[in-house]
């Protein structure tokens, strides 16, 4: 049986742990907030507090603390501090180790940032002497336990050609019965960040387009229903995803310069739809 340490407790860490449980995996929590240790304690769940944990017959630690969003960027600091923490507990493991990372950070983070915190604390180095990995989540907050349980995809990062880690991990996600995808530490960050940022232009295209509607008096909520069935972007999943250049045909560049001169001469603004096209002329299309 697969022990599972799970280094943060929220959100993801959560439906991560509860996750592999189901599945009769030996997981264990870890978390600095004494609050959240007892709520998982008091559930029946075994939590530490990082001073307090061991990677004693650990096979793998998933670390999934908060990486948030400051005026300067993304704040690291607790997860290197998270790093450090496991780094310095490496020697302690009696099993072949893998180090997972699960939050959402910019590509390159894991080789340039991550990494390094965990070999400088423990000593050792990543690839040889303990297995790291990549595997962004793809949760809901409010459904993040099913979603995690019911993945519609897995991705892998890894750190070069790790056979053994990707054969470990392999065997660990299998049980989802979900696709696997192998790809590098900084295609996977690449990946989370498409992703969400993805999520974030759909629904703000579709923000844009519901305020002029309503400028005009017009109801666009049938049109987007009948939108999701007639737009090839939305019911043809890799419309747009492949490196075909700039878009062009006969409808494209037209109505996007046919939108962008009505919106205007009605008095409003649609910035996405402007920035769409720069960014078309930028790469050489109309």
């Amino acid at each position: 049986m697969a022990k599972i340490l799970i280094i943060g407790s929220g959100v993801v860490g959560h439906a991560t742990g509860m996750g592999f449980q189901a599945h009769g995996l030996d997981v264990t929590f870890v978390d600095t907030c004494s609050d959240r240790l007892q709520v998982l304690r008091a559930a029946g769940h075994r939590a530490h507090h990082p001073n307090d944990m061991t990677m004693t017959d650990t096979d793998f630690v998933m670390i999934s603390v908060s990486a948030p969003t400051t005026e300067t960027g993304i704040d690291l600091s607790s997860l290197i501090k998270a790093c450090e923490s496991v780094g310095a507990k490496i020697h302690e493991a009696t099993r072949p180790l893998t180090v997972v990372v699960r939050c959402t950070i910019p590509p390159g983070t894991m080789k340039s940032t991550l990494i390094p915190a965990l070999e400088f604390a423990s000593g050792r180095k990543a690839g040889v002497d303990f297995g790291v990995a990549y595997n962004p989540e793809y949760l809901r907050a409010h459904l993040a336990t099913e979603d995690f349980s019911a993945p519609r995809v897995i991705t892998l990062g890894l750190l070069g050609d790790d056979a053994d880690t990707e054969k470990r991990l392999r065997a660990l996600f299998e049980r989802f019965s979900a696709p696997i995808y192998v790809i590098s530490n900084e295609e996977a960050e690449l990946q989370k960040y498409a992703s969400n940022l993805f999520n974030a232009a759909k629904i703000s295209f579709f923000n844009e387009l519901r305020v002029l509607a309503e400028a005009l008096g017009i109801d666009p909520e049938t049109a987007f229903e009948i939108t999701a069935l007639s737009a090839e972007g939305m019911w043809n999943s890799l419309y747009g995803t492949r490196n075909l250049g700039p878009y062009g045909g006969v409808c494209l560049p037209k109505d996007t310069n046919a939108w962008l001169k009505f919106v205007a001469e009605a008095g409003h603004d649609s910035p996405l739809i402007a920035a769409v096209r720069q960014t078309n002329h930028s790469l050489g299309g109309n």
